[in-house]
């Protein structure tokens, strides 16, 4: 492993005053050091600025900062190098600039006069919480995000690792499944985060090769961040943690987020010698979705419109998918509900040390009867059911905000369920509301939160549809899905998922 850097370039010296939320240029704006590259756009949300008059073209908040070292020192001046982010027309890019601390001022009086670096202070202050310069495994899928991941790497995301110092290594997978021998036989000392530069599928497998090692993943799990930079077309994991479709902001993120635990869950098929367990991170799914992501990857090419028409094509054609499922709920109304979401929002989420009892399945297998506590959903449901859908995370694209209840660690799936006793008018409004999350709130869509559950499929032709498991194709058979409880270890900022309909 070795530490990339960009060849050093001097810049014109910088003057900077010191205070309490960053660092102020006193001889300039920073559209000046920019010139015609620094912009105002969406993108420049996504860094913090200074809301008072002119103090965002002249400062730079500690959070858009990514390095400071010393590079020189005598009587008369001590020079840094900076290394930050800002927005430009396209992204957000990394700047390097040589400063001259001018002056302190009163909101840092609590440091010794006699400090002779004050690049490791604006270091602990820019990462607060976060690691400097953390050990991480780029993990690339080449074929990604119709082939552009590679390009997406090298423009959004290298930049900064290497501006920030990072220790990296680049690994790109092989054929499908090959992240999930690199994480089976990774050497977990070695790195503190793996950085999946792909869209769902490489975490998913991460996160099973983890669960494939003889202690199930334990020293991993408790030792590793999985997180994720959108190189893929289903960004699910960074929307939900990162707040954003961007590379680059995504980088940023990671490099800021605190280690949390996140739930996982169990997803069960088979018995006897034939019982296989995985873990899924974000969703299971079954009818309409499923069948109009798995069943159209032979029209990848088109790009998302393709699931578009596929769901419009099952809703008109007013499919069915009967099944019988088996629930263990914690909620029994939408108040309910929200309660619960208010309850465990912006709980403490820190890191915990796991043991090997959390990873010890709770129920009964698919050759018995589920527990007798577990109820059977009606059959006026189940045999009309369209939609069965179950996440972890609230996002799970960048316009379908489908779980606007999920929390990263509150020990509960949310299920939603949708079915043909809905009007053709009724069902698309709901899908339309996606976007927004408010979709739960209808009285026709059935949402709850579960702690466990059993699918069983009654469909005729079985070989003619599909469950997908975190964008995966899994057996069209029954299966038992349960929570683990923060087991995986994730990067959040501030501790929580991004805003949703029912957070905002």
């Amino acid at each position: 492993m070795s530490t990339e850097r960009l060849i050093y370039s001097p810049k014109h010296l910088t003057e900077v005053t010191l205070e309490e939320r960053g660092l102020r240029i006193t001889d300039q704006s920073l559209e000046a050091l920019h010139g015609n590259d620094h912009t105002h756009n969406f993108l420049s949300a996504c860094l913090q600025t200074d809301s008072r008059t002119g103090e965002s073209e002249s400062h730079i908040p500690f959070r858009n900062i990514i390095w400071c070292e010393k590079i020189s020192s005598d009587d008369y001046q001590d020079l840094y190098e900076l290394a930050y982010m800002y927005s430009s027309s396209q992204s957000l890019k990394p700047e390097r600039i040589q400063i001259q601390i001018k002056s302190v001022d009163p909101g840092h009086a609590h440091l010794s006069s006699d400090i002779n670096d004050l690049s490791k202070y604006i270091l602990s202050r820019a990462y607060d919480k976060s690691l400097i310069s953390p050990s991480i495994l780029v993990i690339i899928n080449p074929h990604g995000g119709q082939g552009n991941a590679v390009s997406i790497y090298e423009q959004k995301i290298l930049p900064i690792l290497k501006e920030a110092h990072v220790n990296f290594k680049y690994q790109e997978t092989k054929y499908q499944g090959h992240a999930m021998e690199i994480s089976k036989g990774l050497d977990v000392n070695r790195y503190d985060i793996i950085a999946c530069c792909s869209g769902d599928g490489i975490p998913h497998e991460v996160i099973n090769g983890f669960y494939q090692r003889s202690d199930k993943g334990l020293e991993a799990f408790n030792k590793i961040a999985v997180t994720q930079l959108p190189c893929g077309s289903g960004n699910a994991l960074t929307l939900s943690t990162h707040g954003s479709n961007d590379a680059s902001v995504a980088t940023l993120s990671m490099l800021k987020s605190q280690k949390a635990k996140l739930d996982l869950m169990a997803v069960t098929q088979g018995t006897g010698n034939k019982e296989k367990t995985s873990l899924s991170f974000l969703t299971q799914c079954y009818g309409i979705i499923a069948d109009s992501d798995i069943g159209t990857e032979h029209l990848r090419w088109m790009g998302p419109i393709r699931f578009d028409l596929g769901v419009t094509y099952k809703v008109l054609k007013r499919s069915k998918y009967p099944c019988d499922i088996y629930v263990n709920c914690i909620t029994e109304s939408k108040q309910d509900i929200s309660d619960h979401f208010d309850k465990h929002y912006k709980q403490n989420y820190g890191p915990k040390t796991l043991t090997a009892e959390e990873f010890e399945l709770k129920y009964p297998g698919l050759d018995q009867d589920p527990p007798s506590n577990w109820v059977k959903l009606p059959e006026i449901t189940t045999s009309n059911l369209n939609i069965l859908y179950v996440g972890k995370m609230p996002y799970v694209s960048n316009d379908a905000q489908f779980f606007p209840a999920a929390l990263p660690n509150d020990g509960s799936m949310d299920m939603i369920i949708t079915d043909t006793n809905m009007s053709i008018i009724d069902t698309t409004s709901t899908l339309l509301s996606v976007s927004k999350g408010t979709h739960v709130y209808s009285d026709k869509v059935h949402h709850s939160k579960v702690l466990s559950y059993r699918l069983v499929p009654k469909l005729a032709n079985p070989d003619n549809h599909y469950i997908s498991i975190d964008g995966e194709n899994f057996p069209t058979e029954q299966l038992q899905v349960e929570i683990m409880p923060g087991i995986l270890t994730g990067l959040l900022n501030d501790g929580n998922f991004v805003d949703t309909s029912f957070s905002k």
